[in-house]
């Protein structure tokens, strides 16, 4: 093996190495279920999981969660995760740890070639410590720490900035296809909330990018990346969006009825304070939120060295080299308007505030989680300044090692403040069992009452015991129609319904009608996409909203009740097209 490769590997290696030692707090109770928000998070792999291991049905519905909930297409809900099959061999809770740890290393890696690939550093302590400002920075340990597994897609940034800077420096359209693709597997992960960051940083990057090169070309594949990836993405975004744009959604968040902004002091504090976690308070009028919303810590060092960077690429009489001050001023610029993001409504111009006003992305309501891409930007335009520097000045060896000590220490001390996140996270008592293949019991019990809002994960305990959550701890519900009173199917007229088969996204019955028309219902939660080989499906506006068909008078038989996400096909063929298009594009180049 050459020399360059063998490093290279030596590299990924430490980077695995220093993956599993930030993570190992994880792993204190192996088989323990997370705290606080993962019992959400967690139901979502599983409802998939159960949904495919032990009944063989697609995840359409969810029977267990809220008295019938969407899960195709809720926007949280994973379908392509390292996790699952992870999980046959290790179980649930022992997969999503695993699962971090390989999102931790993909971060690093992503940083590494944004490092040396593109920035063309090659000092390793400089590249690693500059790796961890973004991938070891607090904002996604504290996320993490409180079950925001929605948060880990934020790992895959880095590779697509990397892609598309590769597309334009190359002009190859293939990077760019493998920029939309990553973009594409972060929606089909549930990481819908940080493809909302993703386009804005596409978008931000992109057009100061085109500024400092004097060309539109980066404009050009940000909006090919952006296409393409809603294009490849487009089975789970089309059902998603009708879900989410549908009469029958409900939006169960509290509204936010003041300024949501980060003061000087908060922000000073989230990027700096080595002794936050998410408990911390600061400013209390000002706080509306936990500090898991606003903590970002990178040190120092960081700061300075970003602030340092902003005087370096973007004030006049500096000395540094125009092909590293053509990618420096656009990270530098993009971190500074994600930097004035971050602060949220501090005005009512505050970009924020101005972002809210924009179909979307006013669901996007706070706007402090924003730093992620600061940390992000900001380590860029630091490498940057590192690269100038050691470009500019003859080095001695001591002062290489002095150098080299400086990147350790810095690179240890985020090591040890922010894996300090992750202590008992997932303390709470292991599954009673895992998942049986093709063994689901055709059974859903209906009239236990789990309260969403105590500890050890009662959600997530419910559904391995086949039990039914109708009051759930979840934002995206449907709007009620199911009840704990009444049987999975039945009726309030003559007719007698009997044999009753359940699976998640079907429900069949026999039904032998009386003397006159009778209605029966189906005791879930009514979303677009329900159908029924009895009739129409119909609501009852009545009672709640109940769904139901039309039995005509002796009319006798076996009948289903069956979900299908509207919009799964129009999606599927519309990924198909991209496909082709990808297909016959791979080898073209951007003008």
């Amino acid at each position: 093996m050459d020399d360059a490769p063998r490093r290279a590997l030596a590299v990924y290696l430490l980077y695995a190495v220093i993956s599993i030692a930030f993570c190992s707090p994880l792993f204190a109770h192996p088989l323990g279920v997370g705290t606080l928000d993962w019992d959400q998070h967690l139901f979502y792999y599983a409802q998939v999981i159960k949904n495919v291991v032990e009944y063989g049905q697609p995840p359409f519905w969810s029977p267990w969660y809220c008295g019938g909930n969407v899960m195709w297409q809720n926007p949280q809900v994973p379908l392509l995760s390292p996790a699952f099959p992870l999980s046959a061999a290790t179980g649930l809770a022992l997969a999503m740890k695993l699962n971090i740890v390989l999102h931790y290393w993909l971060g690093f890696v992503g940083m590494h070639l944004l490092l040396t690939r593109v920035l063309g550093l090659s000092f390793v302590p400089a590249v690693v410590y500059l790796a961890s400002l973004f991938t070891l920075a607090g904002g996604q340990a504290l996320h993490l720490a409180v079950g925001h597994s929605v948060f880990l897609p934020a790992f895959l940034l880095p590779w697509i900035l990397y892609f598309v800077i590769r597309a334009v420096q190359t002009r190859d359209v293939r990077p760019a296809l493998y920029g939309a693709m990553i973009l594409a597997w972060m929606t089909y992960a549930g990481g819908l909330h940080i493809v909302w960051m993703a386009i804005p940083t596409l978008a931000i990057f992109a057009f100061a990018y085109a500024v400092a090169l004097r060309r539109w070309r980066p404009v050009v594949v940000a909006i090919a990346v952006g296409a393409a990836g809603a294009a490849y993405a487009a089975p789970k975004l089309v059902p998603a969006a009708l879900f989410v744009g549908g009469d029958r959604f409900w939006d169960t968040r509290e509204p936010i009825l003041q300024a949501d902004r980060m003061t000087p002091s908060m922000m000073l504090h989230a990027y700096i304070d080595p002794a936050q976690d998410r408990r911390s308070r600061f400013a209390a009028r000002d706080q509306l939120h936990d500090w898991y919303e606003y903590g970002d810590y990178v040190g120092v060092l960081a700061a300075l060295l970003f602030a340092a960077s902003v005087v370096w690429f973007l004030l006049p009489g500096f000395a540094h080299d125009a092909a590293t001050r053509t990618l420096a001023v656009p990270f530098v610029v993009t971190a500074l308007v994600f930097l004035a993001l971050s602060a949220g409504e501090f005005n009512r111009w505050a970009p924020a505030a101005l972002l809210g006003r924009v179909p979307f992305f006013s669901s996007f309501r706070i706007p402090s989680r924003y730093t992620v891409v600061v940390s992000l930007f900001g380590a860029l335009a630091a490498a940057a300044l590192v690269r100038s520097l050691l470009d500019a000045v003859s080095w001695t060896t001591a002062a290489r090692t002095a150098l080299t000590l400086v990147a350790v220490v810095g690179t240890g001390q985020l090591l040890i403040v922010n894996r300090a996140h992750f202590r008992d996270a997932f303390a709470s008592p292991p599954l009673e069992r895992g998942f049986r293949v093709l063994g689901g019991t055709g059974n859903l019990v209906r009239d236990v009452f789990v309260n969403p809002y105590t500890s050890g994960a009662p959600m997530l305990h419910a559904l391995m015991n086949d039990q039914a959550v109708l009051w759930c701890y979840e934002s995206l519900q449907l709007k009620r129609g199911a009840d704990d009173q009444r049987a999975l199917v039945w009726t309030d007229g003559p007719a007698q319904i009997s044999s009753v088969a359940f699976m998640p996204n079907r429900v069949t019955f026999s039904a032998v009608g009386g003397a006159a028309s009778t209605r029966v219902y189906l005791n879930q939660n009514y979303a677009p996409g329900w159908s029924s080989t009895a009739g129409p499906v119909r609501l009852d506006p009545q009672a709640g909203g109940r769904m139901y068909v039309d039995l005509a008078p002796g009319q006798t038989g076996r009948y289903a009740f069956a979900f299908s996400p509207p919009g799964l096909w129009a999606g599927v063929l519309i990924l198909l097209v991209a496909a082709a298009v990808s297909v016959a594009a791979r080898h073209r180049a951007f003008p």
